[in-house]
């Protein structure tokens, strides 16, 4: 997967839509056919890269996702980054809130979510990791999604969750914000029960263990 082929699908994409921005995790989650399932009244995209890297990050929002000027963001980004935080968690930092930086320079309104790593195994690397991205989160305003709870996340509870949002919006005629923690739960809780999980788990284990 590259710019270029995420380049011709955004010419058919529509705006204000919610995009998942991760690595190769994420990159297998079939966000199309899970909004279809869900019967989600928005778009949803997703613009993942195979082997994502932090340092990558921004110039790949640029490319591939500001042109599509999505009303939220779901990012998953870390898997491929393990190294480079025990080396240098400052560096690390920096990169992240840089990348939270850009994405606000040029979507100020877009709503923000930061998506901790998997950490069944209890490492100790990826446990300090979630909570630099937390920290990230909490100092530039964003939603914090703990992956931790995908094997206890409850599908058909997000549905209900978001037909209840979209139906009081109706009801008052008021505009209603993408319920952006409970597509997430969508999306992550396949992505356990499909074991899509293994693959974050393979990046992750020789360098976390």
């Amino acid at each position: 997967m590259n710019n270029d082929f995420y380049q011709d699908l955004n010419k058919l994409a529509k705006k204000n839509a919610v995009v998942l921005f991760g690595s190769t995790m994420d990159w297998l989650i079939p966000v199309s056919e899970l909004a279809q399932s869900f019967e989600l009244n928005f778009k949803l995209y997703n613009r993942s890269f195979k082997d994502l890297s932090i340092k990558d990050a921004a110039a790949a929002f640029e490319n591939a996702i500001k042109p599509i000027c999505p009303e939220s963001l779901i990012i998953h980004i870390g898997e491929n980054d393990l190294n480079l935080f025990k080396n240098n968690q400052t560096e690390f930092d920096t990169l992240y809130t840089n990348l939270i930086g850009t994405i606000k320079k040029s979507l100020p309104k877009a709503r923000i979510g930061l998506v901790s790593l998997y950490n069944n195994c209890d490492s100790q690397i990826i446990s300090e990791m979630n909570r630099h991205i937390k920290a990230v989160a909490d100092s530039e305003r964003c939603e914090f999604i703990n992956i931790d709870n995908a094997k206890i996340w409850n599908p058909e509870l997000s549905r209900q969750v978001i037909s209840f949002v979209y139906n009081l919006g109706f009801e008052n005629r008021a505009p209603i914000k993408k319920p952006l923690c409970e597509t997430a739960k969508i999306l992550y809780s396949y992505a356990y029960n499909s074991n899509l999980f293994q693959e974050e788990l393979n990046n992750t284990s020789a360098v976390s263990a």
